[in-house]
């Protein structure tokens, strides 16, 4: 039975993280014109979709019927909405607009932190007879591709990375909880079971109440912030290095 952290858990994070790098470097050096880097995107944005939705034909071909999850047809979890906010921002041809700039900030960060938090702890595997069963596999697959587009929104120079996001990310976040308040209002309408929709019913983890919708938003706000703060100095910190180097060459270069 599946457990956190057990080993085919643990190999699957340090294959899955170690490709996405891999894929990120051979895209940032070899993908320099920007109809190149739109592909890529969009097959990434594509091929995270098309692994969520999979379990429909698999479950058919397997049982003659398909059943459809409520996170298929609807955008319950904070990765749901993320990987469609990907598929958007791969698809949008005018990226010069602040319509623009507000999805891909909101796609940069949201699908990173939807995907490693899905990745480190998988409910979906924990209690699976295996790591290969399609529902479990498609997950894991459909995360991992998410994260390769949500990451190259910012090697590929889509989202530089400024103080401002956090307060893009911000506005993106209330979005997020207004979709899921209204999916919250169309499942209570119909009489169905509350899907705790952005977990604005109840915290994901039961043994941990105290992460609540809120504290992570919280959390991830003051993430992006530090980030942004020690990015920023240690640029300009190189910029600083780069400047004194050139002078010692042009004084150098004067006193020949």
């Amino acid at each position: 039975m599946g457990s956190l952290f057990d080993l085919p858990h643990l190999l699957y994070i340090v294959i899955s993280l170690g490709v996405t790098v891999l894929l990120l470097i051979y895209a940032k050096k070899t993908l320099v014109r920007q109809p190149s880097k739109d592909r890529f995107l969009k097959m990434f944005g594509l091929l995270t979709f098309f692994l969520h939705v999979s379990v429909l034909w698999v479950d058919f071909i397997k049982n003659g019927a398909a059943s459809v999850p409520d996170n298929v047809l609807f955008p319950i979890y904070f990765c749901n909405l993320s990987m469609y906010m990907l598929l958007l921002t791969a698809f949008v041809e005018d990226k010069e607009s602040k319509f623009y700039r507000f999805v891909s900030v909101m796609t940069a960060y949201g699908g990173f932190f939807g995907a490693m938090i899905s990745l480190m702890y998988p409910t979906y595997y924990l209690g699976s007879a295996s790591m290969f069963e399609w529902g479990v596999f498609k997950s894991m697959t459909s995360h991992s591709a998410m994260l390769v587009g949500s990451l190259w929104l910012f090697v590929g120079g889509y989202v530089p990375i400024r103080k401002s996001n956090t307060f893009v990310y911000f506005g993106g976040l209330l979005l997020y909880g207004g979709i899921g308040l209204a999916v919250n209002a169309i499942f209570a309408s119909a009489g169905l079971h509350d899907p705790n929709a952005m977990y604005l019913s109840a915290p994901p983890l039961s043994e941990a109440p105290f992460l609540s919708c809120w504290t992570i938003a919280g959390l991830m706000i003051l993430s992006i912030h530090g980030f942004t703060l020690a990015w920023q100095k240690i640029a300009a910190t190189r910029e600083e290095r780069g400047d004194a180097m050139n002078h010692e060459g042009s004084v150098a270069t004067a006193g020949r």
